[in-house]
């Protein structure tokens, strides 16, 4: 018998712990590429996670129940993320975020493999990463959207619930978001050129 999240949300607001072990187990993927997105390097990706759950733990009393409980975690995920991301860009006099992160996390982007040998194979993970990188080289509130939408498969109205905000902000960041990435996409592909 598998339990929903509303009943398995009630359980662990009851001190049942299994029960919310169970809800992360059923969400801790899609929090992590979520948050792995908006910070754009595995190590943060894995502690803003962490913190994301044990937030929701702490927070079990506040959820309401009207909305999903994966939206409201969402929303957990993308308030951490962002906070995580806006201190790792303070720091960022030793570091670039436009610098891919070597880190082969088998994570995919939801592109599947179908390539027949493995020098299509290689240039399928080098794409992935090029996109991955791209994605972080965005400012975190367009890669938290281009995340939600794109990756996590949220709906326009499940992102303005989790971002608490109306559906046209949602959208209209939406379409900034492809511009700029659309922009690093191009930027990506010229050639340097000697000068």
């Amino acid at each position: 018998m598998d339990l929903s999240d509303e009943e398995l949300v009630a359980r662990a607001r009851k001190g049942d712990r299994p029960a919310f072990a169970h809800l992360v187990d059923r969400h801790r993927v899609s929090v992590f590429n979520l948050t792995l997105r908006i910070v754009g390097n595995r190590e943060d990706a894995e502690e803003a996670a962490q913190d994301v759950f044990v937030r929701a733990y702490r927070s079990l009393d506040r959820f309401r129940g009207d909305a999903r409980f994966a939206t409201w975690l969402y929303r957990i995920a993308v308030n951490v993320s962002l906070s995580s991301a806006r201190r790792a860009r303070r720091d960022l006099s030793t570091t670039s975020l436009s610098e891919p992160e070597d880190d082969d996390d088998g994570l995919p982007l939801q592109i599947p493999d179908t390539a027949a040998n493995p020098a299509e194979r290689f240039e399928q993970a080098e794409f992935r990463e090029q996109v991955r990188s791209l994605v972080s080289a965005l400012p975190p509130i367009y890669s938290a959207v281009i995340a939600m939408y794109h990756i996590q498969s949220l709906s326009y109205d499940e992102i303005s619930e989790a971002l608490e905000l109306p559906i046209g902000t949602v959208k209209a960041r939406l379409f900034r978001a492809r511009a700029a990435l659309r922009n690093l996409v191009g930027r990506s592909m010229e050639p340097d050129w000697p000068g």
